[in-house]
């Protein structure tokens, strides 16, 4: 699972990871919950790269429009080419979701969170897929989903998923429409090498989305 995302570096940040403008900014946030706006980078339908912001929980197009009733802010590597609420996104409108690090829980000694990011602090890139939603009044919703997959060998300790992290070199074929191939597409959705990521336990202050402020990304004394 990846439940609850940090994002503080500014939006000029990640659109340079991107080779993008933006247009927006953002302000810091250390626990960010689904249903949220994250920055989310795609090729739209007139083959332009943009960064933009987007919901977090994917609202298919064919829907009646966001249902609590359903989670849609991951989906499994193993059946997103398959399932039909992800199966038309995978296809052809892949995105790439940048944050600077995220939170998971492991159920031992009662949910305790900890926060999982690169070692040299640089954002991570996780694959993701979005959708385009609008009802007959004319109201719009972007939205997006990360894909998730196995747990590495660290991730492993805290849960048993985590979600699918992509190198540069990976980004224009993940984004780009035009490319169908489902079987190189999935093989695209591993594991990332856990030499090159750090866990850590932190407040559990995260487990309330309320709380927002650099102090949640502390180290927890032994």
């Amino acid at each position: 699972m990846c439940g609850r995302l940090v994002i503080y570096s500014p939006a000029e940040y990640y659109a340079a990871l991107f080779g993008v403008s933006v247009n927006f900014e953002m302000s810091p946030r250390y626990n960010v919950p689904p249903t949220s706006d994250i920055p989310v980078c795609r090729v739209n339908h007139e083959g332009d790269r943009e960064l933009l912001l987007m919901r977090w929980g994917l609202v298919p197009r064919w829907s009646k429009g966001p249902d609590s009733r359903f989670s849609m802010f991951n989906a499994r590597s193993e059946t997103v080419h398959e399932k039909p609420s992800y199966r038309s996104a995978f296809k052809k409108q892949r995105c790439l979701i940048p944050a600077d690090g995220f939170y998971e829980w492991t159920q031992a000694n009662g949910r305790q969170p900890y926060f999982i990011h690169r070692n040299n602090n640089a954002p991570l890139v996780f694959a993701g897929l979005w959708e385009h939603w609008q009802d007959k009044e004319g109201n719009v919703i972007d939205s997006c989903t990360i894909i998730v997959t196995k747990a590495n060998a660290m991730m492993q300790l805290i849960h048993d998923r985590m979600p699918v992290i992509l190198d540069s070199g990976q980004f224009n074929d993940w984004l780009d429409p035009q490319n169908q191939a489902v079987d190189e597409l999935r093989d695209m959705l591993q594991r990332y090498a856990p030499d090159d990521l750090e866990s850590y336990p932190v407040s559990r202050d995260v487990n309330t989305p309320a709380n927002d402020n650099p102090d949640l990304l502390n180290k927890l004394s032994p």
